[in-house]
């Protein structure tokens, strides 16, 4: 079983304990269809690895998706739903400070760490000769680590940082003018936002609102290929980022998966329904579900399809987190048939070395850094 975690739903709706009772579970909304593909590429990869013969053959893999809801708190819960002290492969997180291996001795990624990026965008800086620029960090080892990272290499070529503000999407509109503010109140006309989508959005709002142009932002690879920043409201502000992007890859007969997704081959499959009422238009009427008299929502007639869709969702030609999600579960399958058969895809004879119960998780971790250095 592989197990897999993804910001699917992106806001949580936050509730009010009055520790009388037990709290209620962790309601979400938001429905985010990069993110689904992502789920999406988990499954097709899945699905790819169990139909060819040379890899782990007679083991058949399964997932477990879960939704992290873009909350720490809850992609830790998430992870420790799944299974505590599993080996970890991140398709996403680029934080440096996860490369220190005593701390997290299974951890491993398809990701470049930020300290690269940060020695990245620092040099992106000196290039164009600004020498006086502002930041923006998440509240959270991701933008803190970041901003700190990138302050030690701009510092070594005289660059100064007029102030650093801190933001993250849980946090009071007033708190996010307080740095609209700072922002208004400085001169610097650069400004490093190292932020997740998410977390940026209602600061890209706010200024939007005020009227704040020619800035020149620089981004992190979190949010300079987000769809939200290049919408005709957005851009005003926007347009004309810099930043770098992860690598970017095709996945082949990925897009016919895409297009066969579909609520009635499989009416329980997690977050379909909300995926085929944003990308058809209509409400699938499934066999046994409730229908509100209330509810005005266009029913579907059944005979909607995907196939001819246009929709940018289904262009695979360009998969940047997507294609992380594939080699990250390549990377596992590989790790394991090494482990278990004691030598690579492909070899001429087959020996069985490990039991799957014997594996331990830094095995894993190791066995996928040498599949994953190979293939690259």
């Amino acid at each position: 079983m592989i197990g897999g975690i993804f910001p699917i739903l992106i806001k949580e709706i936050l509730s009010t304990s009055t520790f009388d009772k037990e709290p209620p579970k962790v309601q979400c909304e938001g429905f985010d269809l990069r993110v689904f593909r992502w789920t999406q590429a988990m499954l097709f990869a899945i699905e790819e690895i169990n139909n060819d013969p040379a890899l782990l053959p007679n083991i058949s893999l399964g997932y477990s998706i879960l939704n992290s809801c873009a909350s720490p708190t809850n992609a830790l819960r998430a992870a420790l739903t799944l299974a505590s002290g599993a080996e970890e492969i991140s398709y996403f997180s680029t934080c440096a400070c996860l490369s220190d291996r005593t701390k997290y001795p299974t951890f491993f990624r398809t990701i470049p760490s930020d300290y690269f990026q940060a020695k990245a965008l620092a040099a992106l800086v000196k290039h164009f000769g600004w020498q006086w620029i502002g930041a923006i960090q998440s509240d959270n080892d991701y933008g803190r680590n970041g901003i700190l990272a990138f302050k030690e290499e701009v510092e070594k070529f005289g660059i100064c940082i007029a102030f650093v503000g801190t933001i993250l999407r849980t946090y009071t509109k007033d708190r996010f003018l307080k740095v609209v503010e700072i922002i208004k109140q400085s001169t610097v006309k650069v400004i490093l936002a190292f932020v997740p989508e998410g977390d940026f959005y209602p600061l890209m709002q706010e200024i939007v609102n005020q009227n704040i142009t020619g800035i020149q932002w620089i981004a992190s690879e979190a949010w300079i290929t987000a769809s939200r920043p290049s919408t005709p409201e957005i851009y005003t502000a926007f347009g004309g980022a810099l930043g770098f992007v992860v690598q970017k890859m095709a996945i082949p007969n990925f897009k016919h998966f895409l297009t066969s997704i579909s609520p009635y081959t499989d009416p329980h499959a997690p977050f379909v329904k909300d995926f085929w009422e944003i990308m058809v238009g209509c409400m699938p009427v499934l066999p046994g579900a409730r229908t509100s008299t209330d509810d005005t929502t266009k029913r579907c007639t059944g005979n909607e399809t995907l196939m001819n869709s246009k929709d940018v969702f289904f262009n695979v030609t360009e998969l940047r987190v997507t294609y992380n999600v594939y080699k990250a579960v390549y990377a596992i399958a590989h790790a394991l048939h090494q482990l278990v058969f004691c030598q690579p895809v492909g070899a001429q004879t087959i020996k069985r070395c490990l039991n799957l119960s014997e594996i331990q998780p830094k095995e894993v971790r190791n066995g996928a850094i040498e599949s994953y250095n190979s293939s690259d």
